[in-house]
């Protein structure tokens, strides 16, 4: 079945955990109440994340500190409906901005000074789209949870972060 904690169902912790159990520093800005990540944080304070913060500051603050991580969990709200439902949790009011997909872009460009050099990124949702060659990365696996009846796949992705001088940009 499908959770909003979503590590915690055990296909998509095993794929994440294949990728984190030679990691030295991961990070998480989405955690929840998911303790894989070394940097965990979560906007919402009643999780089991250390900080709570929104995810672009939180991102910024590891920049700023020097962080580099060998794996990023990208595991945001999926839809603006979700978005939505976790600002309301906190008490936060929604803006047309959230919900139209300039966070998720925001987000994917604050990923990116915290990864070090080959850095794999997890990305979870309800597409392949993740960081995207645009953003330095190319897919090495795919893998989609059926959860049965009306619930929506969640479609797991691990993006390689390419060496600068493979990006389609330079």
């Amino acid at each position: 079945m499908p959770s909003h904690d979503t590590l915690s169902i055990h296909p998509i912790k095993c794929f994440a955990m294949r990728y984190l159990i030679n990691s030295k520093v991961s990070v998480d800005p989405f955690a929840r109440n998911s303790r894989l990540a070394t940097y965990r944080n979560d906007l919402n304070p009643d999780t089991a994340a250390e900080y709570h913060m929104d995810a672009l500051e939180f991102l910024s603050k590891l920049a700023a500190d020097g962080v580099k991580a060998d794996v990023v969990i990208f595991d945001p709200p999926y839809s603006s409906r979700q978005v939505a439902e976790c600002y309301a949790q906190i008490g936060r009011k929604t803006t047309q901005e959230d919900t139209q997909g300039k966070s998720w872009k925001d987000w994917k460009a604050a990923i990116v000074p915290v990864c070090a050099e080959g850095a794999v990124v997890l990305s979870f949702g309800w597409n392949t789209n993740g960081m995207g060659k645009k953003n330095g990365f190319e897919i090495i696996e795919i893998m989609t949870v059926a959860h049965g009846g009306v619930h929506n796949d969640t479609i797991c992705v691990a993006e390689k972060m390419l060496p600068k001088e493979k990006t389609l940009f330079n």
